[in-house]
């Protein structure tokens, strides 16, 4: 049984006094008063580097040149352990938890299902469901943006993605839920274990069949002259179950809630349609999400720290696209903005197999939510619930309009 991890661990002796930071990625310091990302972006006001001594102590990046250094070289920065405190990961994903070469392997069987002649039919599949959800509440004057759409849409287009029953949606939710937001290594193992026996079912009954959703691809894996263990198909299955059921519906809560409080913006979206790519790219900026580990293969000098072998860091993608030397006013969004590219989803090997799907389906939101429903705002009346750690979001977002 893993021992209880302190609530400060000690600090080592390598580490300088004046990088020490308390700083808690799940809890950051007036995340309820001011939101996640104006909370965070208060640690650039220190070093680029710190070091935390919560969660096992652990190295934290802080700048976007810095954030894709760790991200492009696993060779250093590997992403064998990605969660803080490590223990969260017992059971590890693939083809995320293991770098080249072998990352490569995994990587081939999930690749198919998000190649751009597949996306381009669930763009098509997304914008039917948007417009089918959106006129649906317009009548209402109001919505719980999660459950209503943010939880639906996306997660809807996975479970087709993957031929899962469209009727367990919201039990689905909660699983996935349990697994991305619960940091407890005991809770977060059970959630991991009850998504495995489903799915563990629904391999079997695919094992050998002839459909070209991506279970039945990874089905297929036990077929492979590479394959070792049973451990491998039920990784990437867990894998996939968990990443398709959170990320994008926590993107588009974000944007949402953004454009709630900006309506000139909204118009704008509505009247000029052709600026939405860049519209998105904006929103991917300004709101990355992932917060995400990596643990160090040796001992390494880098910007005058000495970090050492088996240490782990953090890159906080929430942060890398709010940094004021990579954009200027960055926590404003701009439609016109001439900017770099962004490390929202990530850089080397292990980039996002999603990204183009994630794409699009915020493209198709913004040309189809956003136009549909009438100037929408905040409700007033209502408590908007939000969160930080690996995957920042909110629990409940509450819309109103006229």
């Amino acid at each position: 049984m893993n021992s209880p991890i302190p609530l400060l661990t000690p600090k080592p002796d390598h580490v300088p006094d004046e990088l020490v930071v308390d700083y808690d990625y799940i809890h950051p310091p007036g995340m309820e008063e001011v939101g996640v990302y104006q909370a965070v972006k208060r640690l650039h006001g220190g070093p680029d580097i710190i070091w935390s001594p919560r969660h096992g102590g652990h190295w934290m990046v802080t700048r976007a040149e810095d954030v894709r250094f760790v991200q492009e070289n696993y060779e250093i920065f590997s992403h064998e352990e990605f969660m803080i405190p490590r223990t969260l990961m017992p059971l590890k994903p693939l083809p995320l938890a293991v770098d080249p070469p072998n990352h490569a392997r995994y990587r081939a069987v999930i690749n198919p299902g998000f190649m751009p002649g597949k996306v381009a039919k669930m763009r098509d599949d997304a914008r039917e469901l948007t417009i089918e959800l959106t006129e649906k509440m317009k009548p209402n004057g109001r919505c719980e943006f999660l459950s209503e759409f943010a939880r639906v849409m996306p997660v809807t287009m996975f479970l087709r993605i993957v031929d899962l029953p469209l009727d367990r949606r919201e039990e689905f939710v909660e699983w996935g839920i349990a697994i991305m937001s619960s940091y407890d290594p005991a809770d977060r193992l059970a959630a991991q274990i009850r998504v495995r026996e489903y799915l563990k079912t629904i391999l079997d009954e695919r094992d050998g069949g002839e459909g070209d959703d991506l279970l039945t691809r990874v089905a297929a894996w036990r077929r492979n002259p590479r394959f070792q263990s049973e451990e491998e198909v039920l990784s990437m299955a867990t894998l996939l179950f968990a990443g398709g059921l959170d990320t994008v519906a926590s993107e588009m809560s974000y944007i949402v809630h953004y454009l709630a409080q900006h309506p000139a913006q909204q118009r704008r979206l509505r009247e000029e349609p052709g600026i939405i790519p860049a519209a998105r790219e904006e929103f991917l900026r300004r709101f990355g999400l992932s917060n995400t580990g990596r643990i160090l293969t040796r001992d390494f000098e880098y910007k005058g720290v000495q970090f050492k072998k088996d240490e782990m860091i953090m890159v906080p993608n929430n942060l890398s696209g709010i940094d004021d030397r990579a954009y200027e006013r960055p926590m404003e969004v701009d439609f016109d903005r001439n900017a770099p590219s962004h490390n929202t989803f990530g850089n080397g090997p292990h980039k996002c197999v999603g990204a183009h799907l994630a794409r699009a389906e915020i493209d198709v939101f913004l040309e189809e939510f956003v136009t549909r429903i009438p100037e929408f705002r905040l409700d007033p009346d209502r408590k908007n619930v939000e969160h930080c750690g690996s995957v920042p979001g909110f629990d409940a977002l509450y819309l109103r309009w006229d």
